[in-house]
């Protein structure tokens, strides 16, 4: 059978819709593939994150190969040359021809579309505003248009993945892939797209990230002439890429599950008949156990008294203070995933960030933190994790302390008006991603500074007493230093953390254990 090559392409990622357009009412999706290949269990790549599967969208490989978080795209340009994007694969192949990439979440531009290319990138603060700036690119006649809906993922994130807040915005999106739609039939190159429509993952409760069938199945649609009228019985996110180039007219690179591993599916193009190595699905929920209740049976107060526990932030789809005690305003948005160490995490900092006026007294006496964070070694400026301080350096004697993480170090700070110190203990060598639990304690009676990472002792440093005096300052922040300005898009740092807690006392070995015991390690 002859094949079909065509001249033009769209791949529109709806992020966080998974399949939950098959409760929304969607008449432009309905009329696209009409008579096109769907699929409603696509699998989205293990973790079930943005950036692992528009990465594996782009480059054609899993996240383990590519190697790309959230955090890593939104500080770095992605310059692996030995793994292209589709655009650096069409810019050799089309020298002269029209790429563009338009996405709410510009981290995709930022960090997986090279920056040296020749591609059209523009972006947006919301779907709404960035329609428009589709519509203007389509009637350049782009040989391949990628789109990005950023605010069903957001809906997800704030009503809940398949709530009426999410479906309605998947709704909304839907009139805008119709206007895309109508405009490539106004440019009159409609009949000779390949259209494709695709979410990088769908979400359980207020997040994602685990595995579950929420999370990891996915609507795939693919649309043109020639494509065939069927069931898609296996693909995944991964499989973009091959889809792009083989429509275009380019050869699909050999199966190469250390590289290039995406695939053609099944039932797409009539001709296609390279068989497709299908690998069965993890059959797992990395949802781990829920955090127990604070007072519970085996709650935090019943291995810590609770004048001992001034916080409790577990982040279970919520800001809640387990304790009761602080009441925390939210600065932008921060999202929750599924799989934190105790049931949900958050993701917070340049996106969203947290702060309280129900701390004034930490740090007034000794105190410790103790927080999971998830690493990836992207962290590469100074992400404030939490503090009262005001952690910039023409502000370094302001009073309080800051909990930091850069690179593979923690820098607890401590300041006050006659001066300040930066106090670090590097992660081992080992950790290079994952979640690593991190206890710092100030104890102000041995002027001294205690550090244990994953429940294991560290390093003690002394301390001046100067700086120990007084470490209270007005409000706490989770996210970003008491100046709100750290974590800002000119150190765009996102990370993921989850069980915040603070302890008015200095943590011992026999404390770090009896928290390492509640945490079943």
């Amino acid at each position: 059978m002859t094949r079909k090559i065509y001249n033009h392409c769209a791949v529109i990622g709806v992020d966080g819709m998974g399949n939950f357009n098959r409760q929304a009412a969607t008449p432009n999706m309905d009329k696209i593939f009409a008579k096109g290949a769907t699929s409603y269990f696509t699998l989205s790549m293990d973790p079930t994150i943005s950036a692992e599967n528009w990465g594996a969208m782009l480059l054609g490989a899993t996240p383990v190969v590519h190697g790309l978080t959230n955090g890593w795209i939104s500080q770095n340009e992605y310059t692996n040359k030995a793994l292209p994007s589709v655009f650096t694969r069409l810019r050799r192949a089309f020298p002269d021809a029209y790429l563009t990439s338009v996405v709410n979440w510009n981290p995709i531009n930022h960090g997986i579309v090279e920056h040296d290319v020749d591609v059209d990138l523009a972006t947006a603060d919301n779907d709404e505003l960035l329609t428009p700036k589709i519509l203007e690119r389509i009637a350049k006649k782009p040989k391949f248009l990628f789109v990005q809906f950023d605010n069903v993922d957001g809906a997800g994130h704030g009503g809940g993945y398949g709530s009426e807040r999410h479906i309605r915005q998947i709704e909304t999106t839907d009139g805008y892939i119709g206007q895309i739609r109508d405009a490539y039939e106004q440019a009159g190159i409609l009949d000779d797209t390949l259209f494709i429509v695709i979410a990088d993952h769908g979400g359980i409760r207020n997040g994602h990230g685990g595995y579950t069938e929420e999370e990891r199945f996915v609507f795939l649609g693919v649309a043109g002439q020639n494509v065939m009228h069927a069931e898609i019985p296996h693909s995944a996110t991964v499989d973009i890429a091959a889809l792009v180039l083989y429509g275009l007219g380019l050869d699909v690179p050999e199966y190469d599950i250390k590289g290039f591993s995406s695939q053609v599916p099944e039932n797409v193009f009539p001709e296609y008949d390279r068989p497709y190595r299908f690998v069965t699905p993890i059959d797992r929920d990395t949802i781990r156990r829920e955090t127990p209740d604070v007072n519970g049976e085996n709650g935090l107060l019943r291995v810590f008294p609770k004048e001992e526990l001034a916080l409790a932030l577990c982040f279970d789809n919520d800001l809640k203070d387990a304790t009761g005690q602080c009441t925390f305003k939210e600065y932008n948005t921060v999202k929750f995933y599924s799989n934190g160490v105790n049931g949900a995490c958050a993701e917070i900092g340049m996106t969203g960030f947290i702060s309280t006026d129900d701390m004034a007294d930490a740090g007034k006496g000794s105190f410790t933190v103790a927080v999971w964070l998830n690493v990836d070694r992207s962290i590469n400026e100074d992400c404030v994790v939490c503090g009262n301080r005001d952690w910039w350096w023409q502000n370094r004697n302001a009073n309080g302390f800051t909990l930091v993480l850069k690179n593979n170090d923690t820098v607890l700070s401590l300041g006050c008006p006659e001066g300040h110190d930066n106090f670090v203990t590097p992660l081992p060598e080992e950790v290079e991603s994952g979640w690593v639990h991190i206890i710092t304690a100030v104890d102000k009676e041995k002027n001294e500074l205690r550090v244990w990472t994953d429940f294991d002792f560290t390093r003690s440093m002394p301390v001046s007493p100067v700086l120990l005096a007084d470490n209270a300052a007005p409000a706490f922040f989770v996210g970003n230093d008491a100046g709100m300005k750290n974590n800002t898009e000119e150190f765009p740092n996102i990370f993921r953390l989850d069980d915040l807690l603070v302890f008015r006392k200095a943590f011992t070995d026999e404390d770090a254990a009896a928290l390492k015991a509640y945490y079943g390690l």
